[in-house]
């Protein structure tokens, strides 16, 4: 008993900062940096790995937040983790960009990628719409109208182990859809999720809806679409029945990197195109993570 003491004395206090990175296959509007998260994805990864940067499975870092690894054993290393909103087709498949060119997929970009893994699971982890109804309608109303918004490749990806599957709610509840789970149809905010009717719809239904489509390899991961912290997810719905659904964080986008203080139900990303545009910025960036400052906060 008095060893285990002393070991728990002498144990180094959690004190690292990660960015955990958030990028959109959609955004392709042009062949360059600023406005095409592809090229912007490739070119950062060159820059972690530069750096001396290893890539951290989100799952991991979400384990250590809740509590399931020792928080210290995540320090005195630079790590990152990767994360894509939405789950367009652009993910994994291959498909011809605006010139004519083929855009290379995140999951292509990922596996060319020279860069180290720090932890066990998939390199990068991809939040998706369950509601194959709202897919396509955002797909014809929101993207290309192409059918490019599916589900046909999440079961292959979730088990290769570079691009994970996770759950990024039942519709997301967009402006651009007829009908929303929301109990009173309202759209384009996710801290309107304030009912457990509601959240069983949105957060527990979509779970199980994406976790039957990737054909039981759904990762424990939410992210909050928009990146909005419903207060009555993060502080009452997800604490109490994050268990029986299967989750065990949720990830926000409020703009800076990761601590160990963070709460495991609301957990920081920075967004590619949002939080930096260039790569003279996300230079910047990691240089304000590096020396221990936080960023600010954008939304």
């Amino acid at each position: 008993m008095l060893n285990k003491f002393f070991r728990r004395l002498r144990a180094k206090p959690a004190t690292w900062r990660i960015p955990v990175l958030c990028y959109h296959s959609w955004t392709v509007q042009t062949g360059e940096y600023a406005g095409n998260d592809h090229i912007a994805l490739e070119t950062d990864l060159k820059i972690l790995a530069q750096r001396g940067y290893a890539i951290l499975p989100a799952t991991h870092l979400a384990a250590v937040l809740a509590g399931q690894h020792s928080a210290s054993t995540l320090n005195d290393r630079k790590l990152a983790c990767i994360t894509f909103d939405d789950g367009i087709d652009l993910d994994w498949h291959t498909r011809p960009g605006g010139n004519g060119e083929p855009q290379k997929s995140f999951a292509q970009i990922l596996r060319e990628a020279r860069i180290e893994r720090y932890g066990k699971g998939p390199l990068a982890t991809a939040f998706v719409i369950a509601s194959a109804e709202a897919r396509s309608q955002l797909d014809s109303r929101a993207w290309r109208g192409q059918n490019e918004w599916n589900d046909d490749w999440w079961a292959q990806a979730a088990k290769e182990n570079i691009i994970g599957i996770a759950n990024h709610s039942w519709d997301h509840v967009h402006t651009q859809l007829d009908q929303v789970q929301q109990k009173d149809n309202r759209k384009g905010s996710f801290l309107d999720i304030d009912t457990f009717e509601d959240a069983e719809k949105q957060v527990a239904a979509a779970h199980a809806e994406i976790n039957r489509l990737c054909e039981n390899h759904i990762l424990p991961l939410f992210g909050y679409p928009f990146g909005h912290i419903a207060p009555y997810l993060q502080q009452h719905y997800l604490p109490t029945q994050g268990a029986r659904i299967g989750l065990h964080a949720a990830f926000s986008t409020c703009g800076r990197a990761a601590t160990p203080n963070d709460s495991r139900w609301a957990i920081p990303r920075l967004v590619c195109g949002w939080h930096w545009h260039t790569t003279d910025e996300f230079n910047r960036m990691l240089d304000i993570i590096e020396q221990g400052n936080h960023l600010c906060s954008t939304g």
